[in-house]
């Protein structure tokens, strides 16, 4: 009913019950007690102590914060003023819009009048253009008409794993944890008197949609057409009315910065957002960028690792989009100070798809940045990854060693966990068990137990994998080596019978071993339990359809170790694309992987043991037969999978690689 925050200063409000002689000294100094042994505020000790009900509690409690009581039993909700609060907003705050007062303020009843809830109905009356009227309400009651009121609506309350609306068609939804929103249930808020009167809006903004008013259409599902007209996801906001700010000093602020100080009514924001992340989806894109800069927000996609600008909106419409995305998050929309964390769980044409969110305060505004996990992605098997015919073979010899550690390393977003997803997907039969702890699941794999670490609630990655250990496991992906603690329980389950998949941060296959080493792990269970590490790189395949062939520049082949005129170079395919619809004129279309293998040999673990530098270490396993990743590079430029400019790009080149290639 109330939540922690309500503990901080019981005292004012227990003297305001002496006082109104509510309670008497002696029953107030009881409910303090309980309140301090059970870790309660004080009224609901009140309560649980059967000294005061809920409704008198409620009642008390609108007394001393000085506003409007209401009971809600025989009240009548006006439901054309509900669009006014989000299903998922109204149930973690505890906010519902009951009716309008003859002036159009917008009366809501609240189950508490914190800074917290104050905060998120100045926004509801900035984004509405109305004044606000709260009045306080008992929790119960309140709860009882948000799941009745909102029941059919997208997102309804009576669902509490949702955690923002409904993207209509084939989409939808829900918190990532298919949790209830995160946080304390609402409940009273500390503190002296309130005013209690009517939130203004600020000026300029739009009023609600008035009773009877249709909303815009619904957005329709992937593949169907546009609630309006164009291609571009802006033009659901471009027709939408906006009103100037009015008077002689909102006037000149807004002349002074160069915007129009105006709103956008929510259904519409809705569509923008909901749009926006479906064509993200069915383009392909791994990360959705809402950038705010002076004068716009800018929207941009990361499709095969490279940004995109898409739209462009207005200034104006900014705060709300943010608004938007962070309520599908469950993220705290009251907050624009400090950066924040959530998750989306999205449902489209039968795909699940995951969305990490992340807000960053910026000189503009908040960024908001979606890295998209698409769960129902078609997962590739190894030999459809671009392993060289050596790398293939050596690395399916790898990952049937019966014990061991395997380490993929490489940057954010290069590849490693889908290749080694592949990999144990390969190995997987019934007659092992599989284990993984990641941060978080990536795609679900058939017949494998997943599990996730939860930092805020102490599940992290180590603790995870020491469970683990005793679920009797055969083969353990542990998500990313992060820290000395979860690395030493990594290479210990090595050595004791276990096979180790796991992923590093860093530049080659050889730097492994030093970021090893830097974490304080003995240089003896780095040689003894290390079997094998792969480095790669993603890079933008040319496109088929518009790939043409071309000559490459003398620079670009000493580049890539390769002697202009040779015989390899002449037999090479060389192409490049010329840009069409397919690739969207990029010239480009998906990625293939460029790697470097390099296998634990009775050499390498000697260097290892001595400490020796990742230099000296990539050397020795060039020379004992690793093809090093500008080797597989260039013989991928030469078959005309990429080009020499995509690669360079992306693929870390050695200062030292300046020998010929070894082309296989």
């Amino acid at each position: 009913m109330v939540n922690e925050n309500t503990n901080s200063q019981p005292n004012e409000y227990g003297a305001f019950l002496v006082e109104e002689q509510v309670v008497t000294s002696d029953q107030l100094a009881s409910a303090i007690a309980h309140s301090q042994q059970s870790s309660i505020p004080l009224e609901q000790a009140l309560i649980v102590l059967e000294i005061l009900g809920e409704e008198q509690v409620t009642r008390t409690r609108a007394q001393f914060l000085d506003i409007p009581y209401v009971s809600l039993r025989d009240v009548s909700i006006d439901k054309s003023v509900l669009d006014a609060v989000e299903a998922a907003v109204a149930q973690r705050y505890g906010i519902l819009p009951i009716g309008r007062k003859a002036d159009g303020t917008l009366r809501m009843a609240v189950t508490d009048w914190n800074d917290e809830v104050r905060e998120v109905a100045a926004e509801i009356a900035h984004m509405h253009g109305v004044r606000i009227a709260p009045a306080l309400a008992t929790e119960v009651h309140v709860r009882t008409l948000l799941t009745e009121s909102y029941a059919d609506r997208p997102a309804a309350v009576r669902e509490p794993a949702m955690a923002g609306a409904s993207l209509g068609g084939a989409m939808s939804m829900r918190n990532a944890a298919g949790d209830p929103p995160s946080g304390n249930r609402p409940g009273f808020a500390p503190g002296g008197p309130n005013s209690g009167g009517a939130i203004p809006p600020r000026s300029g903004v739009p009023a609600l949609v008035p009773p009877g008013q249709q909303s815009p259409t619904k957005w329709a599902a992937p593949g169907a057409p546009p609630a309006t007209t164009g291609n571009r996801a802006s033009e659901l906001l471009g027709g939408a009315t906006t009103t100037p700010a009015k008077g002689a000093r909102a006037a000149a602020a807004v002349q002074q910065d160069g915007i129009e100080e105006s709103q956008v009514d929510q259904p519409i924001v809705i569509q923008f957002v909901n749009k926006i992340m479906a064509d993200a989806i069915n383009r392909r894109a791994s990360d959705i960028h809402f950038e705010p800069r002076r004068d716009r927000l800018d929207i941009r996609y990361r499709i095969d690792g490279t940004l995109h600008n898409v739209d462009t909106i207005r200034r104006e419409f900014q705060a709300a989009c943010t608004s938007r995305v962070k309520v599908m998050a469950d993220m705290n929309i009251a907050e624009r100070r400090l950066p924040q964390d959530g998750r989306i769980a999205v449902t489209i044409d039968n795909r699940s798809v995951d969305m990490r969110v992340s807000s960053l305060p910026t000189q503009y505004g908040e960024s908001v940045v979606l890295r998209i996990l698409d769960k129902g992605a078609t997962l590739p098997n190894l030999d459809q990854l671009g392993f060289s015919e050596t790398n293939l073979k050596s690395m399916k010899s790898l990952i049937r060693k019966p014990h061991g550690i395997f380490l993929a390393t490489g940057p954010t977003g290069s590849g490693k966990t889908t290749t080694l997803y592949a990999a144990i997907q390969a190995i997987h039969t019934p007659e092992v068990n599989i284990i993984t702890v990641e941060d978080p699941i990536e795609y679900d794999l058939e017949g494998i137990r997943q599990s996730n670490v939860h930092e805020k609630a102490g599940l992290t990655m180590a603790r995870q994998l020491r469970a683990i250990l005793r679920q009797d496991p055969d083969i353990i992906y542990v998500g990313e080596i992060r820290d000395a603690e979860t690395a030493e329980i990594a290479f210990r389950a090595a050595l004791t019978g276990h096979l180790v998949f796991s992923t590093l941060h860093c530049n080659d296959a050889a730097g492994a071993v030093t970021r090893l080493l830097n974490m304080d792990v003995d240089p003896f269970l780095v040689a003894s339990s290390v079997v094998g590490v792969l480095a790669q790189r993603l890079v933008r395949k040319v496109c088929t359809r518009c790939a043409q062939p071309y000559t490459p520049a003398e620079h670009e082949l000493r580049a890539f170790g390769l002697t202009p005129g040779s015989p390899e170079v002449q037999r090479g395919k060389f192409v490049v694309g010329a840009g069409c619809e397919v690739c969207e004129y990029t010239g480009y279309k998906s990625r293939y992987s460029v790697q470097e293998l390099m296998t634990m040999d009775d050499h390498i673990r000697n260097l290892v043991l001595q400490r020796t530098p990742s230099n000296k270490i990539r050397k020795a396993a060039i020379a004992h037969g690793m093809a090093s990743m500008r080797d597989d590079a260039a013989m991928k430029v030469m078959s005309g999978v990429t080009t020499f400019e995509e690669a360079a790009k992306r693929v870390f080149i050695e200062d030292g690689d300046d020998e010929p290639a070894h082309v296989y």
